[in-house]
């Protein structure tokens, strides 16, 4: 599960909380995934109280869902959920980019560029956690410039709940030749949006960040609807195409 213990002084029960929530994210806990509750506090080094209250943490985020007699598991999103996700998204983004953008500088455009190549890379890698993670870190160069921090917040939470997803939709783009033209075609609107950004062109990186926005949107809910039971198995018993 990729779960490590850390030294930070947090409590007990934001750690476990935080450790799920990167597991997560990253897909080594996919959709529909049962959590298992002793196991996981033993890596984690704490006890089951503090990791029960992180579960409820994360349920009230919509990450895991409980089922009675049964426990937690990581929360699956049906179609129209990615829908509703992307629609509140499209509300919030919008003005944190609004706000985040005028505040952006040359530290943050070549971070942008450095972001990138990474993805770059992780393309040519087949590797879909490492282009998720570039791909997040690439948005929130920009959203991390935004003054006003609950807009942050409440983004960051949507962007969790549906990470697990883009995961899963990089490791079918690697499996169906037919679909890989789609990576290619998220690499060339990043720079072209950073192209806008670095000739401040302001107005073109926000148009271009919306087009962006909903055609991740339409991909993930086709993605969705594609999906068999099956493809929700945890990543770590699935092996990397």
């Amino acid at each position: 599960m990729g779960l490590q213990q850390t030294n930070l002084p947090r409590t007990a029960e934001a750690i476990a909380a935080s450790e799920l929530r990167a597991a997560i994210v990253r897909g080594d806990l996919a959709p529909g995934a049962k959590i298992p509750q002793e196991l996981t506090a033993q890596q984690l080094g704490i006890s089951l109280i503090p990791l029960r209250e992180a579960l409820k943490t994360l349920s009230s985020e919509g990450l895991v869902t409980y089922e009675p007699q049964r426990g937690y598991f990581v929360t699956e999103l049906p179609g129209e959920s990615i829908e509703q996700i992307y629609a509140v998204r499209s509300l919030l983004e919008s003005e944190t980019e609004r706000l985040a953008v005028p505040l952006l500088g040359s530290a943050q455009l070549e971070a942008m560029r450095a972001h990138l190549r990474t993805q770059e890379r992780a393309m040519e890698d087949l590797d879909a956690v490492a282009m998720i993670a570039a791909n997040r870190s690439l948005h929130f160069t920009i959203f991390e410039r935004c003054e006003n921090p609950w807009l942050v917040r409440f983004v960051t939470q949507l962007w969790d709940s549906v990470e697990p997803y883009r995961v899963l939709f990089y490791r079918r783009i690697w499996l169906d030749g037919n679909e890989r033209p789609i990576a290619n075609d998220v690499l060339a609107e990043h720079d072209r949006i950073i192209a806008a950004l670095e000739r401040g062109r302001t107005d073109r990186a926000l148009r271009l960040l919306e087009q962006h926005r909903r055609g991740s949107a339409a991909s993930l809910k086709v993605l969705v609807g594609r999906l068999p039971a099956s493809s929700y198995a945890p990543a770590r018993q699935r092996s990397r195409s």
